[in-house]
C-alpha cells in the first residue's frame, strides 16, 4: 500500500503518479519496469518516490487495485441480484471481466499482469479480483480508519451471502479452496485469450467468455455425464 504521505497529496499529484505507473506497466511486464521510466514520466524527483510507496511492487499491485476498485462491490451485488447464487453471479461478473482485460482501455497492462504472473502476484491479483482488499485497504486509509478487514473477513461475509443449499461447501474454509480454484479457471481462460490474440488478430473475445462458461459449468455440475 502506498503510505500516508501519498495520500496526502494533491489529488493532481496523485493522478500524475498514477498516469505514469499506467504507461509503464502496460510497455513493460513488473519485472522490467522501471522506476526511473516511472518518475520521470510524473515529474518528480527518485527520492520522493520511496516516500509514497517502497518499490515498484507496491506502486504496481495500488494501481491494479484502482482498477478493479468496484470489484469487491459489484461481485456482492451480484451474489444478491442471483439470490445467492454463487455460480450465476461469478458467470455474469467474470464474463464482463474477462471482455474489459482482453479488449478494454487497460487491456495492454492486464496482459502484461497475467502473462508474466508469478505465484505471489497470482495471490495479491486473487485477494483483489475476489474481495477487492487492496481498494478496502486504500479507502481505509484514506478515512484513516484503525481497523483492517483483512481478505479472510472479507471471504467469510461472501460466505454468509450466499446461498449454501446449492452447494456441497460445508465451511469458510472450504469456500476459501473454491473460490482458488474458480479464480484459477478465470485466469487460464485470461491468459489463453491473450495467446489467442497474438496467434489470430481477429480473435472474438466472446471465445474467452464461452470457455469461462463451460468450466464454471463443469464447477457446477462437474464433468461426468
Amino acid at each position: 500500500m502506498p503510505t500516508n504521505t501519498f495520500f496526502h497529496l494533491p489529488e493532481e499529484k496523485q493522478q500524475r503518479l498514477l498516469d505514469a505507473a499506467q504507461i509503464e506497466f502496460s510497455r513493460h511486464s513488473l519485472q522490467e519496469a522501471s522506476i526511473a521510466n516511472i518518475v520521470k514520466l510524473a515529474e518528480i524527483p527518485r527520492g520522493s518516490f520511496y516516500q509514497y510507496f517502497e518499490n515498484k511492487e507496491d506502486l504496481y499491485f495500488y494501481y491494479f487495485a484502482t482498477l478493479r476498485k468496484n470489484s469487491e462491490r459489484d461481485l456482492e451485488k451480484q451474489i444478491i441480484a442471483e439470490n445467492g447464487d454463487l455460480i450465476e453471479a461469478m458467470d455474469v461478473y467474470f464474463s464482463k471481466m474477462i471482455v474489459e482485460v482482453l479488449t478494454g482501455e487497460n487491456a495492454s497492462f492486464y496482459r502484461n499482469l497475467f502473462v508474466n504472473m508469478d505465484y505471489r502476484a497470482s495471490r495479491r491479483v486473487t485477494d483483489n479480483l475476489a474481495t477487492g482488499e487492496e481498494e478496502k485497504n486504500r479507502k481505509q486509509h484514506c478515512h484513516k480508519h484503525r481497523g483492517r478487514k483483512g481478505h479472510a473477513a472479507y471471504a467469510e461475509h461472501l460466505y454468509q451471502i450466499i446461498d449454501r443449499s446449492k452447494l456441497t461447501i460445508e465451511t469458510p474454509k472450504e469456500f476459501t479452496w473454491f473460490m482458488q480454484t474458480a479464480m484459477h479457471a478465470v485466469f487460464s481462460t485470461i491468459v489463453d485469450g491473450y495467446r489467442q490474440q497474438r496467434e489470430n488478430t481477429a480473435y472474438d473475445s466472446t471465445e474467452a467468455v464461452k470457455q469461462l462458461k463451460m468450466k464454471l459449468s463443469w464447477l457446477k455440475n462437474g464433468a461426468y455425464k
